[in-house]
């Protein structure tokens, strides 16, 4: 049995509502991908920590999925004996309700993305020791999110008049 094929075993019996697979790439590297339920997430993360204690959290990235927005981290477990266990764990808040637990206190890397998918796309971490923003303007309006596709995303006029370097529409 592989690593991976350990390590989902493992979830599984501690954590049977999380969705689990393994996908391989066309070279043969394996990376597992979970779903985690919200609810869970505090928790899971907390248990990849017991798991191995040098889990590496190296990204994260946030996705307006429509009614939901989705919050995906890449983690490299078990590294020291090469290939470590490359893993996708993704949990999903609803738009009407984008709440999250912080997990700085966990890995304090996180906290960095925290503040970018909160001032991005706006999902709140819930008791995260610092919210301030990280990369807009302190006079950035307050309740819009870059990255949001729906009515709290950027409306058309401040895109237009935002400057920006690059053409935005044919013929304006």
């Amino acid at each position: 049995m592989s690593k991976e094929e350990e390590f989902v075993e493992t979830v599984k019996r501690m954590f049977p509502d999380v969705n689990v697979e393994i996908k391989e790439n066309k070279w043969g590297r394996k990376r597992v991908w979970m779903n985690v339920p919200r609810e869970k997430f505090r928790e899971f993360m907390k248990f990849l920590k017991e798991y191995d204690e040098d889990t590496h959290y190296s990204i994260a990235i946030e996705e307006d999925v429509g009614e939901a927005i989705d919050f995906s981290i890449h983690f490299l477990l078990k590294y020291e004996d090469t290939p470590g266990i490359s893993l996708i764990v993704k949990t999903s808040v609803p738009k009407d309700d984008p709440v999250l637990p912080d997990i700085s206190d966990i890995f304090p890397i996180s906290l960095q993305f925290e503040r970018e998918a909160m001032e991005m796309i706006g999902i709140d971490f819930e008791n995260a020791p610092d919210k301030r923003r990280l990369f807009l303007p302190d006079d950035f309006p307050e309740g819009i999110y870059p990255l949001r596709l729906d009515d709290k995303g950027i409306p058309e006029e401040m895109v237009k008049n935002a400057g920006h370097p690059y053409l935005l529409r044919r013929g304006k």
